[in-house]
């Protein structure tokens, strides 16, 4: 597969200057084709019978989607734990809250939070797995106590319409900040909600739990939302433009 790597500029909406680079694919395609990726830069799919000028034309008429894709793609790579280094100074989020890490080496691995500062404390502070494994864990079980705080929270919303209490998972998931199987009783979080503001997470609970009398996303199913939680669009717009999966 051949590549052509081309770079044009744009203006953001505060007329400043963007450099935008594509990777350009000529295949047998019928329209022009983009794909923004996770990392931040950006793949082309072309006919070799469409001019270059018009496939820069077709990225510069995408150029404020584009902007505003690779900024969320940008925000979303300032909490992903699997980003870090794990070195004093970096920043981590725990419930919407910047935090720095110190690191300091100690004869016990240890990782503690006060609100500012995440300290992790270990046997031997150069080892990235150790550091990344303490790390993970402590997330990890900070994603069982704050999510449980919010389902036993918002629980009584839906006690009187006969909805069961229900069973957590927690999982890493690409697509999905939620989901639910009413038949089991049981809803699973994304543990990367746990970067995320309580407002943030307690939406996705409720929608979850609405999930228990409405399976699926019908009228209904939004209106009951909007009785329990009248600001939902306003919580969901705070998750979509912090993150792009």
């Amino acid at each position: 597969m051949s590549l052509e790597s081309r770079t044009i500029f744009v203006t953001d909406k505060n007329n400043e200057p963007q450099k935008l680079t594509y990777e350009l694919e000529r295949k047998r395609v019928k329209n022009i084709n983009l794909r923004i990726r996770s990392n931040e830069t950006l793949f082309v799919s072309a006919s070799p019978l469409v001019a270059v000028k018009n496939i820069d034309d077709f990225i510069l008429s995408k150029s404020d989607f584009i902007l505003k894709s690779l900024n969320r793609f940008s925000e979303k790579r300032k909490w992903e734990i699997d980003n870090k280094k794990y070195v004093s100074g970096e920043s981590f989020y725990l419930l919407g809250k910047q935090m720095r890490l110190i690191v300091k080496q100690a004869h016990q691995n240890l990782v503690e939070e006060d609100g500012i500062y995440i300290t992790l404390a270990c046997k031997h502070s150069d080892d990235y797995l150790l550091k990344k494994r303490l790390i993970e864990k402590f997330f990890c079980l900070r994603c069982y106590e704050e999510f449980n705080k919010i389902i036993e929270r918002c629980y009584p919303l839906f006690k009187k319409y006969k909805v069961p209490y229900p069973n957590l998972k927690i999982r890493r998931m690409k697509t999905r900040w939620g989901s639910c199987i009413p038949s089991k009783k049981q809803i699973t979080l994304n543990e990367n909600l746990i970067h995320f503001s309580e407002r943030c997470i307690e939406s996705v609970v409720i929608h979850e739990f609405c999930h228990f009398r409405y399976p699926n996303h019908s009228k209904e199913f939004y209106n009951f939302m909007t009785i329990l939680m009248p600001d939902w669009k306003e919580r969901k717009k705070e998750l979509d433009e912090t993150v792009l999966n």
